[in-house]
């Protein structure tokens, strides 16, 4: 997924890698394939519906979607890492697509600090939102992906989503002691440029 370009067809030398995706009509769904520790149901199924678990480490389940244009071009791709912990988000979602507000500092704080990379915290469920634009740093792009599922399958589970995903989850995060003086300096530039918008 991580090497999977976006404004183009599948690689010809990566199509056998995504043979077995299942694929909708709807944009909106696109393509997509899934593994979880669930038997017989389907984990991403809407609305969820999990089964009381049979044993102490918790029901989990992996994602891959892919979403072309009308013209068979990859749209955007979509890794999400769920373990039950919220109800309406994936734990763990990691979005690779085109947009110029990833590159936007006044858009997010995450993005002033890398450009065309955004980690954050849904409003509502605290799950981890990491957007990625495919035009970034491949530095950037190998710490979105940077993902561990060992801890889906330890009976303890899963302590923080750090331990799903270490440096993303680390991005989503403020840390003053470091980052005071830039949040400042940041603050003020996009209250000014904010400021020269409404005046014009």
């Amino acid at each position: 997924m991580e090497e999977l370009p976006i404004g183009a067809p599948i690689p010809k030398q990566l199509e056998g890698e995504f043979h077995n995706l299942s694929c909708m009509p709807d944009w909106g769904v696109g393509c997509h394939t899934a593994v979880s520790n669930l038997p017989f149901v389907n984990f991403f199924a809407v609305p969820r519906r999990l089964p009381p678990r049979l044993a102490p480490a918790r029901w989990w389940g992996v994602i891959a979607r892919i979403v072309f244009d009308a013209n068979g071009n990859v749209l955007w791709k979509q890794v999400g890492i769920d373990d039950g912990q919220y109800h309406q988000d994936l734990s763990v979602s990691i979005l690779v697509r085109k947009d110029a507000n990833l590159f936007d500092p006044c858009e997010n704080w995450s993005v002033a600090k890398h450009p065309g990379y955004s980690s954050s915290r849904a409003m509502r469920t605290g799950a981890l939102v990491v957007e990625i634009s495919p035009d970034t740093n491949r530095d950037l792009v190998h710490r979105a992906f940077e993902v561990r599922l060992e801890c889906l399958n330890s009976i303890p589970g899963c302590t923080t989503l750090g331990d799903i995903a270490p440096a993303a989850w680390q991005d989503s995060h403020y840390h003053p002691e470091n980052e005071e003086q830039f949040y400042q300096q940041w603050s003020e530039s996009c209250r000014e440029r904010r400021s020269g918008h409404r005046g014009k």
